[in-house]
């Protein structure tokens, strides 16, 4: 009874150690924020730094596999190449062995000063702080600092939860049968593996170790075995995490892998070597928590000194083992090089909301590049009606359909995260932006049908009227550059241009009407084509004013002033900013009449 009471009580210590490191690696995330990014970034100037940069993520955070599986994200959302991420996960490596010398403190004498330090003594210092932080400050960063003491004081309770009743083990005779078996090396690496497959965490397992070796039993010779199948069985987490990435990111994953596993290979054969010939003083010595901790240090220092050289070579490996494919698709009408962008909305890096909303920008960009590209092309099928264009109009039309439910579902499960006021502000401004430019892309395929149909009805339009048309693509393909400027550059100042640009477009589509009608009267002109021709006069007004919602939205992104409307920015323009608005609507005339008198111009 008294074993099972034991075993109910060291599991329980287990949940609260796994729970302690999971509550500390989310709450620094969230502290970190965009800091993780630039920290990686900088990260890719040589090994050294990436080595440096793995090392303190993985300190900070108490978890190679969450720092690796980050880094997989990162490769995925193509913040990092794959050759950088390798130094960066031969550091979380070393960066998890420290978890291991912190418990190790748990066995220092109580009369030593530097139990002050201890977990046992840290514990409830940390929990204490933990609390009044949580319940005192009103500031969400204090009381995520609070969350993370909490964590840290949850994982040091738990691991003296499971020392003390590991105790409770001294006694059966069966434990002591399992843990000489343990000395064939295979199956320590094995039972080593599996049970850091079940943990999730090679420091929770090495944890794990430390509070069984206090009973006594377990010696240097059934330990050794087991601390290397746990730096395998870690990398479990990370191949998991990289199933349906891109292939440099399953890449990374099977670097991390690879590392351990080679690692892992080189010690048992030096060790067991060592072992027959000359033999080791302490193999069959009893280990405890400070020397199991050592191992786990030395193991991955060891194999990042015999590695860090070939990281070239690990690169080659994993480009081996996980091939391209080759394709023979044209970049002129290639729509995957702009799908491909959707493997940056990771779920692996939503923990770090400022990085997950940077990856959401760029995937609505790409949809502003996808409109802009098809509402040239379908102008240009008026020139020439190419059956073939319009398909590949029809597939970019697909993709930034796709984009906008994917980016859309990726910012709806962010803003169920717990968000700080702007991370919230910016997930509502990017919703709107995508949502415009999903509209925009509607329009601009809508165009293209239009000029089928005219194909279909043998309609062409005159020469004043094609120039006409020709001048209002002008006036929109400006807008739409424009915009998309300010979402890419932050160039905030150019939604005066946008406004600009939309009246100077009111202007020109009511006097081609017009002239237009007037055509229609004299004859000039059939109804038929007088239709079209309003119909995509129609289309170019909608695009623009979209645009003109889309430089709003972003004007709410970029900026940490209060919201503002359309209306509300409109009315301020207007009467604040009405002498340079006057001053680019004059300028943006003077181009367009320069359009009207060249006869020669053409849509790039």
């Amino acid at each position: 009874m008294n074993v099972a009471i034991s075993i109910i009580k060291m599991i329980g210590g287990l949940v609260l150690l796994i729970y302690g490191m999971n509550l500390l690696s989310v709450n620094l995330k969230k502290l970190a924020g965009e800091k993780f990014e630039k920290i990686l970034r900088k990260a890719t100037d040589n090994v050294f730094k990436g080595l440096l940069t793995g090392i303190l993520i993985t300190v900070a955070i108490q978890s190679s596999a969450a720092t690796t599986v980050m880094v997989v994200g990162f490769v995925n959302a193509g913040i990092l190449k794959l050759k950088n991420s390798i130094p960066i996960i031969m550091g979380a490596n070393i960066g998890t062995t420290i978890t291991a010398q912190i418990l190790r403190l748990a066995s220092i004498n109580e009369n030593s000063i530097l139990s002050l330090i201890s977990p046992s003594t840290l514990a409830p210092i940390l929990l204490l702080i933990g609390l009044l932080l949580i319940e005192l400050k009103k500031k969400q960063k204090t009381k995520d600092f609070g969350q993370l003491l909490i964590g840290m004081g949850l994982l040091f309770t738990g691991l003296m939860t499971m020392i003390d009743m590991a105790s409770g083990f001294s006694d059966l005779p069966i434990l002591t049968t399992m843990l000489t078996k343990l000395s064939n090396p295979i199956l320590g690496v094995i039972v080593g593996a599996l049970i850091t497959v079940i943990v999730q965490s090679s420091a929770a397992a090495v944890g794990i170790l430390q509070a069984i070796s206090t009973t006594g039993f377990i010696t240097y010779s059934s330990t050794i075995p087991v601390i290397l199948g746990q730096n395998i069985g870690t990398c479990l987490t990370s191949v998991l995490s990289s199933i349906g990435a891109s292939k440099n990111a399953k890449r990374t994953a099977m670097v991390h892998l690879y590392f351990n596993l080679i690692g892992t290979i080189i010690f048992l054969i030096g060790i067991y070597a060592y072992q027959g010939l000359i033999g080791f003083s302490f193999w069959n010595s009893p280990v405890d928590m400070g020397g199991i901790a050592n191992f786990h240090l030395i193991f991955n220092i060891v194999s990042t000194l015999l590695l860090l050289p070939c990281t070239g070579l690990l690169e080659k490996l994993t480009i081996l083992t996980i091939k391209d494919k080759k394709d023979n698709l044209e970049d002129d009408e290639d729509v995957n090089q702009y799908l491909a962008i959707l493997n940056s909305l990771d779920q692996r890096i939503t923990g770090i909301p400022s990085v997950a909303i940077s990856n959401s920008l760029n995937v609505i960009a790409n949809m502003g590049e996808l409109s802009e590209i098809n509402l040239r092309k379908a102008t240009k099928l008026l020139d020439k009606f190419d059956q073939k264009k319009l398909e590949h109009i029809h597939e970019r039309e697909d993709a930034i359909d796709k984009m906008d439910i994917s980016v859309a579902n990726y910012l709806v499960n962010i803003g169920n995260l717990d968000l700080s006021e702007q991370e919230n502000r910016n997930i509502t401004a990017l919703l709107k932006i995508e949502a415009e430019y999903e509209k925009i892309g509607d329009y601009t395929y809508k165009l293209a049908k239009s000029v089928e149909s005219m194909k279909e009805k043998e309609l062409q339009f005159s020469n004043i009227a094609d120039k006409e048309i020709k001048v209002m693509y002008n006036i929109v393909e400006d807008a739409l550059v424009k915009t998309l400027d300010i979402l890419k550059n932050e160039e905030i100042d150019s939604i005066v241009d946008i406004e600009a640009i939309r009246e100077v477009s009111d202007v020109y589509r009511e006097k081609y009407k017009t002239e237009h009608i007037e055509r229609l009267k004299n004859g000039e002109c059939s109804v038929e084509n007088g239709i079209a021709f309003i119909e995509i006069l129609a289309t170019y007004e909608k695009i623009i004013a979209h645009c003109i919602n889309i430089s709003v939205a972003c004007l709410n992104f970029f900026k940490d002033d209060e919201y503002m409307t359309k209306h509300q920015y409109l009315d301020l323009l207007y009467l604040n900013g009405k002498i340079e608005l006057m001053s680019k609507k004059e300028e943006y005339s003077d181009k367009y009449k320069l359009l009207e008198k060249d006869n020669k111009f053409k849509i790039n």
